[in-house]
């Protein structure tokens, strides 16, 4: 069986909303513990942690080349997949699945079909603020 391992960046708490962190991002590796620790004494032999911050590594300059390299043989040789979403778009999509999808569903429509769940979370995130109250 595979493993994947799994880290999101850009979590504010509950917070979500906060200007400075509009994104959030979640990237999944599929890699041993084994040769995971290979990377890191390739890469970073001086590094005594098992697990490497990209935060602190990246704020030294003379980081940045191993750190490319890295990612470059994790692309290489390893599934992953990378995901960011705009987490005021995401919570819009929430509401739709809870608010909206239970309206289609009891008219015996799929909301989802043909991707319309996120036509709506685009038009409304686009256009939404533009809706006055008053």
């Amino acid at each position: 069986m595979e493993c994947f391992r799994i880290d999101e960046s850009g979590y504010t708490g509950f917070d979500l909303l906060i200007p400075q962190q509009r994104l959030q991002g979640a990237a999944a590796i599929a890699i041993s513990d084994e040769d995971a620790a290979l990377l890191i004494k390739e890469h970073f032999p001086r590094r005594q942690a098992p697990e490497l911050k990209y935060r602190a590594l990246s704020r030294r300059p003379n980081n940045r080349p191993h750190l490319l390299a890295l990612l470059r043989d994790l692309l290489q040789s390893y599934k992953c997949v990378t995901h960011v979403m705009d987490k005021r778009y995401m919570l819009i999509l929430m509401f739709c699945d809870y608010a909206v999808e239970p309206w289609y569903y009891e008219r015996g429509a799929n909301f989802y079909v043909d991707g319309q769940n996120y036509a709506m979370g685009s038009l409304l995130s686009v256009v939404g603020s533009t809706f006055n109250a008053d």
